[in-house]
């Protein structure tokens, strides 16, 4: 009897190290972590930054541009205001975000903004790899999607996001690595509907700019296409005071921005 209640007894402390083993294992949940990303790498106010966007076919360069970016936030809505720059060609034109699912693109030669309805957001931006819901990414704005923990190691966090709405539903999933030592998200990956493996987006040379840690280079690689989209990004400023005329329609169709 007393063999029976040792085993018992070994059995059951057994099971609680088990348990405590896999309660530790999970400690932080996938929205835990997503916040650590975002208190990280986009916990800022208000940021300025130049971007050169390469597309690429295969390896052919297709095109080079240079954009600049404004972004803000004001309570819990992110704002942004994308102008290009050069080449000539396409100097002037701009998209704006507003927040709230409000969106406007403006071409000059059409000479007035246009506003980007739900379902489009979903097509090319300037025939990047990178859709109009993707471009939130680059600023790590992850405020549409909630996050579940799917495995960790001693290295990294494995997390699908998935989005709070049916309606900005344009992948069936998309999976995030964040890394352990530095919380930095070094690959996003995005299934299309189909569920098939779409595109990878995967930053590089992450920097300390001030109170703020920024990637040098983002690359996003489509899959399916033999199609990929590099944006180097150059020395960003952070906690501007960007006043809020500079997110009007107004502004947008302003050849050039000043702030």
């Amino acid at each position: 009897m007393r063999k029976f209640g040792t085993l018992l007894g070994t059995l059951l402390l057994a099971a609680v190290l088990a348990a405590a083993g896999t309660a530790s294992c999970f400690a932080m949940s996938g929205q835990d972590v997503l916040d650590r990303v975002k208190e990280e790498y986009g916990d800022f106010q208000s940021q300025v930054v130049t971007m050169q966007i390469k597309t690429y076919d295969g390896e052919t360069l297709v095109s080079d541009r240079e954009v600049v970016v404004l972004s803000r936030k004001v309570g819990d809505v992110n704002q942004s205001l994308l102008k290009f720059t050069s080449p000539r060609d396409v100097e002037g034109v701009g998209l704006l975000d507003q927040g709230d699912d409000i969106m406007y693109m403006y071409l000059p030669e059409f000479g007035k903004a246009r506003r980007i309805a739900g379902s489009a957001k979903s097509g090319s931006f300037m025939g990047t790899d990178f859709t109009y819901s993707d471009m939130s990414f680059i600023s790590y704005d992850t405020s549409d999607y909630e996050a579940q923990l799917l495995s960790e190691n001693d290295e990294a966090y494995e997390l699908e996001l998935s989005t709070k709405s049916d309606k900005d539903k344009f992948y069936e999933k998309v999976m995030m690595t964040v890394a352990k030592n530095n919380w930095f998200p070094t690959q996003i990956v995005f299934y299309n509907l189909d569920g098939r493996l779409e595109k990878e987006l995967t930053a590089y040379d992450v920097t300390k700019y001030g109170d703020y840690k920024y990637p040098q280079r983002l690359v996003m690689k489509n899959v399916l296409a033999d199609h990929r989209t590099e944006i180097i990004l150059e020395k960003p400023e952070f906690d501007r005071n960007l006043d809020e005329s500079l997110f009007t329609i107004r502004s947008l169709q302003r050849t050039r921005i000043r702030y």
